[in-house]
């Protein structure tokens, strides 16, 4: 406010003026400050700004400072992996379809299932626990190369296999389940900082000269199983992976057939090593698969997913078969031979004439009374095929039974050993019908 309008207010203005000048003429000193007054409310955060770039990745750590280091994750927890390979393969599928399964009674108790299916049977079988005290004459011959066929004390030719000892409830075929791990070479329990690879070894015996025993044995005055020669790490797979059946004792010069007659599923070994079908009084020989090759070549090569460790999801792989020798093909039905064996829409294929034989003979069923139906004739579902509840069949017609039911559940439809499959079907075919095939024009 100006001074004119000051004066113009009378008394206030007189008023102002007197405190003002008499201020002025003041002379002493200054007062000390007062108090901070409170601190006021943040204000709102702004915008934040863009990221920053990446810096440069930071040394591995030693896993000596309670953090979880690089080496526990590959290859150990992580495993680079391999076990999320092993969640795509079918081992891994049929310890989900087997949860809370019908199956679970079967694993405890005077059977044999377990024996392949349960986690700890190829530890038991390593040990040789599997042979129930008294239950035979004097033991199970190469036990400790997989072998679980021996003969009771008192009988006849027959066979008898050993039961599980175990106590699991459902299959699980894990990592434990083939490798050992103790607390010899358990990093968390020796306390080491890194895992060696290797340092969890098989319980099969897996050296350059080990072997693996299929259930056939070679002729049918003892049980004593058959040699599979040494294949490596794949002597594992052998352990399982074959019939159950002793074939030798199996088949007699009458046979009574019934839906579980024959051998079990997944007897690739038995087709893979050209030892395990029904042979007849001819020449059997094997094909350049088996001759160079194991289970692991192609069903585990090294896989760049994880490291270059063994891929653990055991499906074939194509680029083995592609490498040196089949160069240029682009499926595993190699030049078509997968398609004429066993290949469901051609009129012409090996299985389906086997299939039509063996069902005019009264011999397949998929609902145990009858034969098959029109639909499942040639519907390339061979695996799926029974044994039809009939007596008194030849060991010859018996065993051409055996033969399709051994190639339409292990032969990798002919891939295993080309050559000994067709052997088998040719020789059956002719036990059957008593002519040759029209499907094949020659006995390999």
């Amino acid at each position: 406010m100006k001074l004119g309008a000051l004066l113009a207010g009378g008394s206030l203005g007189a008023a102002f003026i007197a405190a003002s000048l008499l201020l002025s003429a003041c002379g002493g000193t200054d007062g000390t400050n007062g108090k901070d007054g409170a601190q006021g409310q943040a204000g709102q955060q702004g915008t934040p700004g863009p990221a920053g770039s990446t810096g440069a990745p930071g040394p591995a750590g030693a896993g000596t400072d309670g953090g979880l280091a690089t080496s526990c994750l590959s290859p150990c927890h992580g495993f680079n992996g391999i076990v999320e390979q092993w969640k795509t393969s079918v081992h891994f599928a049929a310890y989900v379809a087997n949860l809370d399964g019908t199956e679970i009674p079967s694993w405890t108790g005077a059977t044999a299932c377990g024996n392949c299916h349960a986690g700890d049977a190829l530890a038991a079988r390593a040990a040789g626990t599997v042979d129930a005290p008294g239950a035979d004459d004097g033991g199970i011959p190469n036990v400790k190369n997989g072998a679980l066929r021996y003969r009771k004390a008192g009988t006849d030719a027959g066979s008898s296999e050993a039961t599980y000892p175990g106590s699991a409830k459902v299959a699980a075929v894990t990592c434990t389940t083939c490798h050992a791990v103790t607390p010899q070479n358990d990093p968390h329990r020796t306390g080491a900082p890194t895992f060696v690879t290797g340092s969890f070894p098989f319980f099969a015996p897996v050296g350059a000269n080990d072997v693996a025993f299929i259930s056939k044995s070679p002729d049918t005055t003892a049980v004593t199983g058959e040699s599979a020669g040494p294949r490596g790490t794949s002597n594992t797979c052998i352990w399982c992976h074959r019939s159950r059946q002793d074939v030798t004792n199996y088949i007699t010069a009458s046979n009574n057939i019934s839906q579980y007659w024959g051998p079990h599923e997944g007897p690739q070994a038995d087709v893979f090593t050209a030892k395990g079908g029904y042979q007849y009084p001819k020449q059997y020989g094997t094909a350049t698969h088996e001759a160079k090759l194991a289970c692991v070549d192609c069903h585990m090569p090294p896989s760049a997913t994880n490291g270059n460790f063994p891929d653990h999801s055991f499906y074939p792989q194509l680029a083995v078969c592609t490498k040196t020798c089949h160069v240029g093909e682009t499926s595993l039905d190699i030049n078509g031979a997968q398609t004429a064996f066993a290949g469901a829409a051609p009129t012409n294929s090996n299985m389906r004439e086997f299939q039509a034989a063996l069902n005019a003979a009264g011999l397949i069923t998929r609902s145990v009374t009858t034969g098959l139906l029109p639909s499942e004739l040639g519907d390339g579902n061979w695996d799926l095929d029974q044994g039809r509840s009939v007596s008194g069949v030849t060991a010859d017609k018996a065993g051409a039974l055996y033969n399709y039911m051994l190639l339409a559940r292990g032969s990798g439809k002919v891939a295993h050993n080309p050559k000994y499959c067709r052997q088998l079907f040719w020789d059956s075919m002719i036990a059957l019908t008593g002519a040759n095939p029209t499907t094949l024009n020659v006995r390999p």
